[in-house]
């Protein structure tokens, strides 16, 4: 077993980028197409404006969601193409990490928490059926915390508390992998034990497989 693993009773992975692969700048490129603001402008006025944070935790509603950034950028895409644009973020979900997912929930209790929302939710449960012919992410693990259902975010100290007390075990025996390292140290200050993956193929395998 790998040394990382012991001790470890339960398995907490990150979505984004330890599991689905993620392309931001292809999602800020078509925006900014449509908006004519450059690259730089569309992230600041999107990626880190509280419109996106609001949305992640379900204070406003996918139509929102939309009226508000079509707004924000002078845009006024209808649903479907604004969802279109919006789910340009999910890239690809490789096979093999759905397999390494199915092989660690065979031998812990295994748990997604990730920041994420509802239209891209009904984008990625449909990667997720193309990919393994299962009907969503819940169908892989014990349970999937999503900032949109339990209405908090990482990094923030009180999601995590959230998880820890939802799950019931001691977070020492817990194992939390993210790609973030605002969301690594959220982790570790309450406990956690903690894999930053910068490389998610080499690191799943070395840690799971070669273990």
């Amino acid at each position: 077993m790998s040394e990382q693993l012991k001790g470890i009773e339960g398995v907490i992975f990150d979505f984004g980028e330890v599991i689905i692969e993620l392309d931001y700048p292809r999602v800020i490129e078509a925006f900014s197409k449509v908006a004519k603001k450059n690259v730089e402008e569309i992230h600041e006025m999107v990626v880190t404006a509280p419109l996106l944070r609001e949305f992640e935790v379900n204070r406003i509603s996918p139509a929102e969601f939309r009226i508000g950034v079509n707004d924000l950028l002078g845009m006024s895409l209808d649903d479907s193409e604004f969802d279109m644009t919006w789910n340009l973020m999910l890239k690809n979900l490789p096979k093999e990490r759905m397999d390494i997912l199915t092989e660690v929930s065979s031998r812990f209790s295994t748990y997604i928490l990730s920041n994420s929302n509802v239209i891209h939710e009904k984008a990625y449960n449909e990667m997720i059926r193309n990919v393994t012919g299962r009907p969503s992410l819940h169908e892989f693990v014990d349970k999937a915390y999503f900032s949109m259902d339990i209405g908090l975010r990482k990094p923030g100290k009180e999601c995590y508390q959230h998880v820890i007390e939802e799950i019931g075990m001691d977070p020492n025996k817990l194992l939390f992998l993210d790609d973030r390292a605002d969301n690594i140290e959220g982790a570790k200050s309450c406990g956690i034990n903690t894999i930053h993956v910068t490389d998610a193929d080499r690191q799943l395998k070395e840690i799971f497989r070669n273990g």
